[in-house]
């Protein structure tokens, strides 16, 4: 990842989604200085719509949001709305039942040049996935408002939940390699998901070379397989062992994982897409790059 220097800040502006992490948020404005600018929302929507506004009035600001992948979804599309996504910055407190993005950054400190994936007319920073784990994550979102149920747990039950009723997805793929060659797929495949990041469901690492500011999307496609056979591979997917450091599938899944570094991609027949843990009813996804489209700060 790149770092870049950090940008000319005039202020900073909270903004806590109460529903995020059961309630997690609204606690956090407790212990914030008085002095601070914290806006409270009422809904997503209603964070969408400030945060672009509030961007277009004064681009220099860092807003510092707090909540899950589906709150950072929500806060980049209203930066990318404003056209000043490039002025402003982004911090994330992940307080949310999906914190996947921020792992990518474990470790790391300072302010990033982050890419973005435009997909149709809306914007996502982490992972757009369609077939069996978008139906996991459907699953996962009923399951997650269960007490005692996390972000993680209510993922893995309903991994189990959709092996029962596994239906593959035909699927017509068109993309644009990262040597700008054209490549197209047609067929029967049980996922597939495009990355910027390396996360998503709570901790399957399903990218493991992704770069969030190399310019590149990392497409991982699984073909139409067996419960037995995918059960067998879930563990080292979730561990992201099925790709080696150079983006080699390993040789015992060769015939049944394709990993792709493409400029874009477009996949048509999907009826469904999780694009950061939210989902939109597409049949078909058009998925650019952008890069280094959004500043984020990692502190």
């Amino acid at each position: 990842m790149e770092k870049t220097n950090a940008s000319k800040i005039k202020k900073i502006m909270h903004v806590l989604n109460p529903m995020a992490g059961k309630g997690t948020a609204t606690k956090i404005k407790e212990n914030l200085n008085s002095s601070e600018l914290v806006y409270m929302s009422k809904s997503a929507d209603e964070a969408t719509e400030f945060i672009k506004r509030a961007c277009i009035e004064d681009p220099d600001t860092c807003f510092t949001v707090y909540g899950g992948d589906g709150t950072v979804f929500k806060a980049v599309n209203a930066l990318m709305e404003s056209g000043n996504n490039q002025r402003a910055s982004l911090k994330i407190v992940p307080v949310g039942s999906g914190n996947d993005f921020v792992k990518s950054f474990e470790g790391e400190f300072g302010e990033y040049q982050v890419d973005v994936m435009k997909f149709n007319d809306k914007y996502a920073v982490n992972v757009i996935n369609m077939g069996f784990d978008c139906n996991v994550v459907q699953k996962a979102s009923k399951l997650k408002k269960l007490p005692l149920v996390t972000g993680k747990a209510s993922y893995i039950l309903g991994v189990v939940g959709e092996l029962v009723t596994k239906k593959p997805l035909n699927l017509k793929i068109s993309l644009t390699n990262e040597n700008g060659e054209t490549e197209n797929m047609e067929g029967d495949f049980l996922l597939a998901a495009v990355a910027n990041a390396k996360w998503y469901g709570g901790g399957f690492k399903v990218a493991p070379i992704a770069d969030v500011s190399d310019g590149l999307l990392d497409a991982v496609l699984i073909k139409n397989v067996g419960r037995a056979r995918f059960i067998s591979i879930v563990g080292d997917f979730k561990k992201g062992l099925l790709v080696d450091e150079n983006g080699k599938v390993r040789q015992d899944v060769e015939d049944i994982l394709v990993y792709k570094r493409c400029t874009s991609i477009k996949i048509d027949g999907c009826g469904a897409v999780c694009a950061d843990g939210e989902i939109f009813k597409e049949n078909s996804v058009d998925i650019s790059v952008m890069p280094k489209a959004i500043n984020y700060i990692k502190e």
